[in-house]
C-alpha cells in the first residue's frame, strides 16, 4: 500500500497483530511510511490494538517496508511513548532503514550506544526468543 491509499484504508492494511504470551507481534503491511497522514494513521492503529489488550513487549515485523521517511520515525516513537516500559524490537529491516534508525540513535550502532528506544533482530522468531529469554 502506498501513501495515497491510506485515506481509504482499513486497519488491516496498516498492520496485522498476533499475541505470543505478553508479546504483541505487529506485522507492518505498509511498503512506505513517508507522509504525515500515513505515519499517524499507522501509529493510531497500533495504539488502538495496545488499548485492547495488555502487552509487555512489542515486535515490529518490517519485512514489507521498503522506505520510511523522517516522519515515519514519529509513528514508532509514538508507540514507544505510549509503551514506556517493556522492549520494542524491530525486525526484517531493510539495510538502509536500519542504518537510518542507527544514525538517528533509535537503534544502537555499537555497544557504546546506551538505552536506544528500540532493539533490532533479524526475524520475528529471533525477536521472540530474545524477549522470552530475559
Amino acid at each position: 500500500m502506498n501513501q495515497h491509499d491510506a485515506a481509504t484504508a482499513s486497519p488491516e492494511t496498516f498492520a496485522t497483530f498476533e499475541m505470543h504470551g505478553s508479546v504483541l507481534v505487529v506485522k507492518v503491511q505498509l511498503t512506505e511510511i513517508r507522509d504525515t497522514k500515513t505515519s499517524y494513521d499507522f501509529r493510531d492503529v497500533v495504539l488502538a490494538q495496545l488499548a485492547r489488550q495488555p502487552v509487555v513487549h512489542i515486535v515490529f515485523d518490517c519485512a514489507a517496508v521498503k522506505f520510511i521517511g523522517s516522519v515515519g520515525f514519529l509513528a514508532f516513537l509514538g508507540v514507544r511513548r505510549a509503551q514506556p516500559t517493556g522492549r520494542i524490537v524491530l525486525c526484517n529491516l531493510q539495510t538502509q532503514i536500519r542504518e537510518m534508525f542507527q544514525i538517528c540513535r533509535l537503534l544502537a550502532r555499537n555497544e557504546m550506544d546506551t538505552a536506544p528506544p528500540f532493539e533490532a533482530s533479524a526475524t520475528p522468531e529471533t525477536a521472540l526468543a530474545m524477549l522470552h529469554a530475559q
